[in-house]
């Protein structure tokens, strides 16, 4: 961890932007909007009005100034924004997290090799920022963060070009995002149903207003005339900070599970392929599409369910997803400050059914692990735990300071440990329910074996079916389906009411089928559940509890 930047005093109106003033402005962001993200979550209607826009937004700056953090020594202000821009992409959260990590993208690759900006390189940052997050977007809407940061450029655009210098342009800038802000009201309807601007743009205009302060400092901004609440819409009493005053906002948490699901991922191949995938997701019925690559954030369709979430992953992994976060639009937003869980699993059905009970799933062979699963850990907001799903996965991970790791080893056990995962609990009892769920779970699995082996008191060829039991080879045979149908009785022979099947890419679906009628037939007592795993390191991974 690198040094921290104090806040320090407001620097002059002659002040300019300077690497530290840049970092010192990364974390008031992180500050200010830990204070305003109930607000903004409160005025939170579109695309879907699931109140975590302000949760969103904060949880992204954070990540954006955790990387910030890192830097060591005089930082340079090019140094500051790159931090910030990468740190937010792997940090993002929701569509405003992304669209503003994707804007600071802009400033950061406009900004490169700019020590100090003046007005015409800054006109130049928001241009490329606004530009960029219109661009990510598959459907941009007027009356949103796209809106407000068009109006933020072209006024910069302007001032530039008018000969105003920077504090200036600065200073206009905040008023006309203030400006834009009033005016989404009246540019989506269901802002104007609800009398309230867009939460995101609210964040926008919130940011680029702290931003101001601390260029220009408190006196320099207080003498500009102005609204004294960026947030409140056209003869309308609503701000940031009071719910009691939208009396139209609709019921945030009862929305009878029709609005769907929300996936974000990021991808791992590293040919950019925006554009394709933005049109395969919109073939494949995605909306609220942003795609800053190797990020994708999509919405499944109003009242979208499972199949439709795996729908949409089926297409992105088309480019390798490599992690995934899911949120049901439809529950109540979680408190604020949850335990984070960390799941690993090497399969695209895994990390879906990972997702679904609040994990971050995250590829398990993917060649940066470690320093994805300690970045994520150190974005957690109180407890952080990790589900290793592989002896290699845990030993990659040994010495893990900044989360607990738990002592699984196959994806049956983090299975069973993520499905009692309560991110809302208390931490010694959400850590004590895993590890029972865990240990609890008796399991196998079924691999083909990848190649010859003639040595030892194991005589086996390539594609012979592998019976192991707790990691260790009990049984050979040609056949995987029936060394499935007697890894089932085996595991099954010393009790047990649940069997969980995690089926591997290489299972015909028929031979699932097959099982399941098996299980249904000898052992009356058994419910049986099926996970697509779509892992390639087994044929079938079975659990039994």
């Amino acid at each position: 961890m690198g040094k921290r930047i104090g806040s320090g005093a407001d620097p002059g109106p002659d002040a300019r932007i300077s690497g530290h003033l840049a970092a010192r402005w990364a974390k008031r962001t992180v500050d200010r909007l830990r204070r305003e993200r109930s607000g903004i979550n409160a005025i939170n209607v579109f695309p879907v009005p699931d109140g975590d826009t302000g949760t969103n937004l904060y949880l992204t700056v954070r990540s954006a100034y955790r990387a910030v953090e890192s830097l060591d020594g005089a930082v340079t202000l090019p140094q500051v924004v790159e931090a910030m821009a990468t740190g937010a992409q792997r940090g993002a959260r929701g569509n405003s997290g992304l669209i503003l990590s994707v804007a600071l993208r802009g400033v950061a690759d406009a900004l490169a090799g700019v020590e100090v900006p003046d007005a015409q390189s800054f006109a130049a940052a928001l241009g490329l920022a606004a530009a960029r997050a219109r661009d990510a977007l598959a459907d941009p809407v007027d009356g949103t963060m796209v809106t407000v940061l068009d109006a933020m450029a072209d006024e910069a655009r302007e001032r530039a070009e008018a000969g105003d210098d920077l504090l200036q342009l600065v200073l206009a800038v905040r008023e006309r995002s203030r400006a834009a802000l009033r005016e989404t009201t009246g540019q989506l309807p269901v802002l104007r149903e609800n009398r309230v601007v867009d939460a995101g743009s609210s964040g926008i205009v919130e940011l680029f207003d702290l931003l101001c302060v601390t260029v220009a400092g408190e006196d320099a901004v207080a003498a500009v005339p102005g609204d004294s609440a960026a947030t409140t819409a056209p003869e309308t009493p609503a701000g940031t900070t009071d719910r009691s005053a939208l009396p139209d906002l609709p019921d945030l948490g009862a929305h009878g599970g029709e609005i769907g699901f929300e996936l974000v991922a990021h991808l791992g191949e590293t040919r950019d392929r925006t554009r394709p995938l933005k049109r395969a997701l919109t073939r494949a019925g995605g909306t609220s599409i942003v795609v800053d690559w190797p990020q994708v954030h999509v919405h499944t369709a109003h009242g979208g369910g499972v199949d439709e979430a795996r729908r949409l992953l089926e297409v992105m992994d088309v480019h390798r997803v490599v992690d995934l976060r899911v949120e049901d639009l439809s529950s109540t937003r979680p408190a604020d400050d949850p335990a984070t869980l960390i799941a690993l699993a090497d399969g695209p059905g895994l990390l879906l059914s990972l997702a679904l009970t609040g994990a971050f799933a995250v590829r398990s062979d993917r060649p940066d692990l470690r320093e994805a699963v300690d970045f994520a850990a150190q974005l957690a907001e109180s407890a952080a735990f990790v589900l290793p799903d592989s002896v290699t996965a845990a030993e990659a991970l040994a010495g893990l300071g900044t989360a607990k790791v738990l002592r699984t080893r196959d994806a049956a056990s983090v299975a069973a440990a993520a499905a009692v995962f309560d991110p809302s609990g208390n931490a010694d009892d959400v850590l004590t329910d895993m590890v029972a769920a865990a240990a609890g779970t008796r399991v196998g699995a079924v691999v083909l074996a990848p190649e010859d082996h003639g040595q030892g008191p194991l005589l086996y060829s390539q594609g012979d079916a592998l019976t192991l039991v707790d990691g260790r080879i009990r049984a050979v045979g040609a056949d995987p389906e029936a060394a499935a149908g007697d890894l089932v009785d085996r595991l099954l022979g010393a009790g047990g009411d649940l069997v969980t099947l995690l089926v591997g890419a290489e299972m015909p679906e028929a031979a699932v089928a097959r099982l399941h009628i098996r299980i249904d037939a000898e052992h009356t007592d058994a419910e049986a559940v099926v996970i697509d795993g779509g892992q390639s390191s087994s044929w079938l991974v079975v659990g039994v509890e």
